[in-house]
């Protein structure tokens, strides 16, 4: 199998935007059933056989299942997430219930939206762990954001499998490479997501909001073209040439996307790894989009 190949196995398609409008770098909205179906035989033909999606995903969910009724010969293994709001406290139902949504015999991860729902759930977990012996779940997962939330979860013995934590050229090995060596020490799966920081990377003018990023970006650009590589070309393959992290979450709007981010597969050139994790990005409560 061809270095591409084995990269394009370690994406995971997020599906946020299939039930929401995302991002905010999103000029397109929310893509209709025909893209969607379009994205994901494409997906599927490039080798990527994982879904990222949640219970709060608007009509994510229901899409996806759709897809897998109209596409009998395709199915993806999908991940999803709890909705605190929604949630009867019966995980058994809960998961049956995402089950026949998504049109799927199993999950291959559940997880929870933050540590706070992790520890809120904590005694009701053995519900879970009965439903992965029953083989309706493979992983029990969490989504984290800062590196005290990825220690304090570590600290707990709560036994989970999969962790997913952002990762990028600014949230990068100079942040985050210590909580990444602590999490394969415990076998614990690791996913990332923010690979673009929601496309702030790619715009021309930052929202006055976030003008905090401009020098950090212009110092991207300038790396860039020292070493002849697109911004977007240096964001994905510094995420997933990352020997630490399993599988790399990455979001699109149109298939054209799709595609165009599958052909920024490729290795980065020597020294360009060393340069990014030099970049120190002080305003750290910044990294995490919910803070815009």
């Amino acid at each position: 199998m061809g270095f591409v190949n084995i990269m394009n196995n370690k994406l995971i398609l997020g599906t946020v935007q299939f039930g929401l409008n995302y991002g905010i770098n999103n000029s397109f909205g929310k893509p209709n059933y025909q893209e969607v179906n379009k994205i994901l035989i494409t997906a599927s033909k490039k080798g990527i056989n994982l879904l990222d999606t949640a219970e709060i995903y608007g009509n994510a969910q229901e899409l996806i299942g759709e897809f897998h009724k109209n596409n009998p010969l395709i199915r993806f293994k999908v991940i999803t997430k709890l909705y605190d709001k929604k949630f009867s406290g019966n995980f058994e139902k809960q998961v049956n219930n995402n089950l026949k949504k998504l049109n799927v015999k199993s999950l291959y991860a559940y997880m929870f939206h933050n540590k706070s729902d992790l520890f809120k759930y904590k005694g009701s977990l053995n519900s879970l762990y009965n439903l992965k012996q029953q083989g309706l779940i493979d992983n029990i997962g969490v989504s984290l954001y800062t590196n005290d939330e990825i220690k304090e979860v570590l600290d707990s013995n709560i036994k989970i499998d999969l962790v997913q934590l952002p990762f990028n050229l600014l949230d990068n090995n100079n942040k985050r490479l210590s909580v990444l060596k602590k999490l394969k020490e415990q076998k614990i799966e690791i996913h990332t997501r923010s690979v673009f920081l929601q496309g702030l990377f790619f715009m021309n003018k930052t929202p006055d909001n976030l003008k905090v990023f401009d020098n950090y970006i212009k110092h991207l650009k300038i790396l860039a073209n020292k070493y002849k590589i697109d911004i977007n070309e240096m964001a994905l393959n510094y995420s997933i040439s990352n020997k630490f992290i399993d599988k790399v979450l990455i979001g699109v709007d149109t298939n054209k996307q799709l595609l165009e981010n599958i052909s920024l597969i490729n290795k980065l050139p020597d020294g360009i790894v060393n340069d990014i994790d030099k970049i120190d990005f002080k305003e750290i409560k910044y990294l995490n989009p919910a803070n815009w």
